[in-house]
């Protein structure tokens, strides 16, 4: 991995930038305080904005490391609008290995968004920040999110049974990954 951090990156609709803590109230409404929205995540749903404030707050003092990838989603024609999150959380240094987890507001679900955003962090990811591995899982009752992580070229690599618990509930995690070898060769 090099520590580039994270870096702007521009698709044909998308716009993924670093988080600013003035995207608190973008980030509240549009995900952060929906409980549909957040049902799969393992932080609690937000109930006020200061919760989103003091959740940002953490994430954008990150970005001094240099080892930290994580990307606000806005559309290109309203790039001041934060419709979800894509990051790296957690790096495996170990077999230079990258897992990814985000979120997207539901009302931009089903409209190839976030498989255009992942997309585009993993080409990141292998191109730019050198990763040698990627990975990104999903609780079994998520289907959509595996449907995104099967489009964006991720392969199936296993289940782990009861693995996660969210919210008080155990579920079964699903596994995909990619190698920059296979990444390469497409």
């Amino acid at each position: 991995m090099k520590p580039i951090g994270t870096q702007t990156i521009k698709t044909n609709r998308l716009i993924l930038r670093r988080w600013r803590l003035e995207d608190a109230k973008a980030m509240f409404q549009n995900w952060a305080s929906d409980v549909e929205n957040t049902q799969y995540v393992p932080w609690e749903t937000h109930q006020t904005l200061a919760d989103t404030e003091e959740f940002l707050t953490e994430r954008v003092k990150d970005y001094s490391s240099g080892e930290v990838f994580r990307w606000a989603i806005t559309l290109h024609d309203n790039p001041t609008v934060v419709i979800g999150d894509i990051s790296v959380v957690s790096i495996r240094t170990n077999v230079n290995e990258a897992e990814i987890g985000y979120i997207l507001s539901k009302q931009y679900w089903n409209q190839g968004v976030m498989t255009e955003a992942l997309a585009a962090v993993i080409d990141f990811l292998f191109d730019q920040a050198d990763f040698d591995r990627i990975v990104a899982g999903f609780l079994a009752e998520n289907i959509a999110s595996g449907r995104v992580i099967e489009k964006a070229g991720m392969s199936y690599e296993g289940t782990f049974r009861q693995a996660m618990k969210v919210k008080g509930k155990i579920y079964d995690y699903i596994c995909y990954g990619l190698l920059k070898s296979d990444w390469l060769a497409d």
